[in-house]
């Protein structure tokens, strides 16, 4: 192929090329120019299509629609209503917007207009009588207020012993916020959308605390963290459970929004503790070495519960969520928790007789006469239970218009106490009624050195006074019990 052949199909390929685009240009100019005059693809105007319609086409189809035209309203509990264009006086009104509208068009960009929409709003081509349209929207069942359902928060449940505590869930309700929704029905209309969802446009009153709820979540976390609490109080062999039962009694929620534990009712369920286990104070019964049983009225030896103390500890422990095993906090401390509280370690006085035994782990260590306060000056030693405070070598008692060496001191009411009392040459009898101390139990030197020796602090002392006589008659009224039950057998 020589080198003419080959220009001249080059020139012939060149005018092909340049008839094809001359034939695009001519299309593209074509569709240009209709687009001036109609709407590009992909065109809507308040909802309705107008693509590829002129003016008159789009005034024509926005009136027929009009002319049928419904809104469906979507409620909660699949609930629905229907408002008619003709309850509120529904009608176009075309005032040139739409030709301006496409006057203001780019006609020359119809090729992109394949790829995308191009939604107008004309809110003056819709009219509509406001007034009528909010009587209408008055008689719709679902803005019955007798029937609206208000939202209701999400709270925390009530104790379960299974569950502790729960967040139970918000309810929606279907109570509408009356302006939200006008606003969205009226914007919907000029719209001329064929439905509107209250639940969607978000028009309903919301609970103002969901589970979704930080603030809830860690509310309710805290206070199964208190009824988590389990604390196991020992009494000698007898246990009381505290647990989230009674716990769940004394939790509120306060102004605040916080768990509040009540320390009134912790105090008053310590209070309760001491009172029932407390035995300070309390009489106590004695068989004594006259084989006899007597009350031991009065002191304030035994045990007693530090209800201040052991309320600020029960408190932390319930708010720390803790699980203990544990004794109450005591302000006082008795020797047993068994049938009585002295055990078998203790000194048994009695004032009747002047006379006073000492046990030690049951076993009898000493046995001793002794002179008590004196009676005629009303220096009377005090009857009662009273817990050992000390013992102490060498002491000088001193008082008003005396002052009294002694070897052995072992006091256990105030200043009332055994010693030692070298001065006397015999106890016992009837000294004590015009020739008695001046209320502390004298004893002789061997029997104060005694005790001492094997007294501890916090020993229990018993004091009573019970005289021959009634020794006598006690036993004598034991004797005729136990002939009628002997006789009742047979």
């Amino acid at each position: 192929m020589d080198t003419t052949e080959k220009m001249e199909i080059k020139q012939r390929i060149f005018w092909g090329i340049i008839g094809i685009v001359l034939i695009f240009f001519l299309i593209y100019l074509g569709f240009a120019a209709f687009y001036s005059s109609h709407f590009l693809p992909g065109t809507t105007i308040n909802g309705v299509d107008a693509s590829g319609k002129d003016v008159r086409a789009v005034e024509e189809q926005i009136a027929q629609e009009m002319n049928a035209y419904e809104i469906k309203i979507e409620a909660r509990e699949g609930r629905t209503e229907v408002l008619k264009g003709e309850d509120i006086v529904l009608k176009p009104i075309f005032d040139g917007s739409i030709q301006k509208e496409l006057k203001d068009q780019d006609c020359f960009i119809w090729p992109a207009s394949f790829f995308q929409e191009f939604p107008i709003q004309i809110e003056t081509m819709v009219f509509f009588d406001k007034n009528a349209l909010e009587r209408k929207v008055g008689t719709l069942k679902i803005f019955n207020k007798n029937k609206m359902k208000k939202p209701e928060d999400a709270v925390i449940s009530a104790y379960s012993k299974e569950e502790g505590y729960k967040i139970i869930p918000e309810k929606e309700g279907t109570t509408v916020q009356t302006e939200k929704f006008m606003d969205v029905l009226r914007r919907a209309i000029l719209k001329l959308e064929d439905s509107v969802s209250l639940e969607e446009a978000d028009c309903y009153a919301k609970p103002r605390r969901t589970a979704q709820s930080k603030k809830l979540k860690k509310l309710v976390k805290i206070m199964n963290k208190y009824v988590g609490t389990a604390v196991t109080y020992q009494f000698g062999k007898k246990e009381v459970v505290l647990d989230g039962e009674t716990i769940s009694q004394w939790i509120s929620i306060n102004e605040k929004d916080e768990a509040e534990l009540s320390v009134e009712h912790v105090a008053a369920y310590v209070s309760q503790m001491a009172e029932k286990w407390d035995t300070a104070g309390k009489p106590k019964k004695l068989n004594s070495s006259y084989e006899v049983e007597v009350t031991v009225d009065g002191g304030d030896y035994g045990w007693r519960i530090d209800q201040e103390k052991e309320t600020e500890i029960l408190a932390q422990i319930i708010r720390e969520g803790q699980t203990v095993t544990r004794e109450p906090e005591y302000s006082k401390w008795a020797h047993s928790r068994g049938k009585n509280d002295y055990g078998d370690t203790y000194v048994e006085v009695n004032l009747g007789l002047q006379h006073l035994f000492y046990y030690k782990n049951g076993e009898l260590v000493l046995e001793t006469d002794f002179v008590s306060g004196n009676e005629a000056k009303k220096w009377n030693t005090p009857e009662g239970a009273f817990g050992l405070y000390y013992k102490e070598r060498n002491r000088t008692l001193r008082g008003e218009g005396y002052a009294t060496p002694v070897s052995y001191w072992m006091p256990f009411n105030g200043g009332v106490g055994f010693h030692d009392a070298k001065w006397r040459r015999s106890f016992g009898g009837s000294h004590y009624k015009q020739n008695g101390s001046h209320g502390c139990v004298n004893l002789p030197y061997s029997a104060a050195k005694t005790l001492y020796e094997n007294i501890e602090a916090g020993c229990a002392i018993l004091v009573y006074d019970l005289q021959e006589a009634e020794i006598a008659e006690a036993k004598e009224k034991a004797g005729k019990t136990a002939e009628i039950t002997a006789s009742a057998r047979y």
